[in-house]
C-alpha cells in the first residue's frame, strides 16, 4: 500500500513554489487554487508534524522538516528533485538507520513501476 505523508511545512511549501512568478507565468494559479491544491493533498495524506531534534548538516536547513517529515511518517522514499541536498554523512547515516531511501520523483517511480503492485511500499506499521 502505497501512503503519502506530509507535514504543514510540506504543504506550507508547495504552496509557495506553486505562486513563483515562473510557475505563475505558465498557469497563472491563483492564491486560492494553490490553497485549495494543498488542502486537498491534505485530506489525502497521512499528516504529521515532526518534531526536529537536532539538524542534520543539509547544505539548505529548511530541509531538515522533510527528513524529520520522512522519519516520523515512517515513510520510505521521500521524493526530491535537490538530491544533492542530501549527501552529507549524517544526512545518509540518519536515513539508514529509519530505512529512508531519499530518490528523486522519476527514480521512485520507476523503482515502484519495477518492483509492481506487491512491493509494499508504505506498509511499515
Amino acid at each position: 500500500m502505497l501512503t503519502l505523508v506530509l507535514s504543514r511545512f510540506i504543504l506550507d511549501e508547495v504552496e509557495r513554489v506553486l505562486l513563483y512568478p515562473r510557475l505563475q507565468a505558465r498557469y497563472q494559479i491563483t492564491a486560492s487554487e494553490a490553497a485549495r491544491f494543498t488542502g486537498n493533498l491534505a485530506d489525502a495524506a497521512h499528516m504529521v508534524e515532526p518534531l526536529i531534534v537536532r539538524p542534520l548538516g543539509l547544505s539548505d536547513p529548511a530541509d531538515d522538516p522533510v527528513l524529520y517529515t520522512a522519519a516520523d511518517g515512517k515513510a520510505d522514499i521521500p521524493c526530491t528533485r535537490n538530491i544533492r541536498h542530501f549527501d552529507a554523512a549524517e544526512v545518509q547515516s540518519f536515513c539508514a538507520t529509519r530505512n529512508i531511501r531519499i530518490m528523486t520523483d522519476v527514480d521512485a517511480l520507476r523503482d515502484l513501476l519495477k518492483q509492481g503492485p506487491a512491493a509494499g511500499y508504505g506498509d511499515r506499521s
